[in-house]
């Protein structure tokens, strides 16, 4: 038997793409950091009908600064 756990999530528009906004805005690396997972949920979002956060008057304009993830600690 397969099973999967996750989130179902209800959000309005305007705050799906203030979402957005902030996603597009996370740095690091894809595939050594949290910032994967990151991607993930943006393109989901893109996928469900988000604006494209270039769009003229979409959230992205409001935003200043940004966050980065920094890389999974080593295995020893």
């Amino acid at each position: 038997m397969v099973t999967e756990s996750g989130f179902t999530l209800k959000l309005s528009i305007d705050e799906a793409e203030a979402l957005v906004a902030v996603l597009a805005n996370v740095g690091g690396s894809p595939t050594e950091s949290p910032r994967g997972d990151v991607e993930s949920v943006l393109k989901a979002l893109q996928s469900a009908g988000s604006r494209d956060y270039w769009s003229d008057g979409h959230p992205l304009k409001y935003l200043s600064g940004s966050m980065q993830f920094a890389d999974y600690d080593e295995e020893s």
